[in-house]
């Protein structure tokens, strides 16, 4: 009897030793014409050669899994020697699974921060979309009071993506939240920035080692 207080401690020593990382698992899809080619998991913002992962498209699939102990920003690419056009995109590593599709419009989702990262993607993605679309109306446009409408709506739609921008933000206090904020800090006006600052977002930013 007096040994099963020490069987105890190992059995919990064990227990967190053998412990599983954590671990995000990618699967993604990419065009048929890109059979055989390198797809690259690229840290960012500040890419290292040694820090770049890579994996290999098989029957239009591919799978990463990669250590998710701490989470940070990474674009997936495929090769240059791809015949057809792509979107790299941008994700977060987390724990979890995310599934991709990299295409002419590269899409990802299935964890909290990516899912929220594709928002603000779709966000930013229809501001720009309207506005290209205003923007070739004001060009046949003779009338200026419509000139002035139109030029007043894209201003509308570029302060409510600037909103909710700044909303995706204030809910994601890690790394996706900081990498977004440094890509917008210098548009915001500075009750925006000092109440981002005061939530502390710098703290999140992407800094150079």
């Amino acid at each position: 009897m007096k040994f099963r207080p020490f069987l105890i401690v190992m059995m919990l020593l064990c227990a967190v030793g053998c412990r599983p990382s954590a671990t995000m698992i990618i699967r993604g899809t990419a065009p048929s014409e890109c059979e055989g080619l390198n797809v690259y998991l690229v840290p960012q913002p500040f890419p290292k050669a040694e820090e770049v992962d890579s994996t290999v498209i098989r029957e239009g699939r591919f799978e990463f899994r990669v250590d998710a102990s701490q989470e940070r920003m990474c674009d997936i690419t495929i090769s240059l020697k791809s015949r057809v056009p792509f979107q790299r995109l941008l994700i977060a590593i987390e724990q979890g699974e995310l599934e991709v599709v990299i295409d002419t419009i590269s899409v990802g989702g299935g964890t909290p921060m990516n899912d929220d990262l594709t928002e603000w993607k779709n966000v930013m993605t229809e501001a720009g979309t309207r506005a290209d679309e205003l923007r070739a109306q004001i060009l046949v446009e003779d009338d200026q009071a419509v000139i002035d409408s139109l030029k007043q709506e894209m201003e509308q739609g570029y302060t409510v993506a600037g909103l909710r921008t700044v909303e995706i933000i204030e809910r994601n206090l890690n790394p996706m939240g900081g990498f977004v904020y440094q890509s917008i800090e210098r548009m915001l006006d500075e009750a925006t920035r000092q109440r981002l600052i005061d939530l502390g977002i710098e703290e999140w930013k992407p800094k150079r080692e």
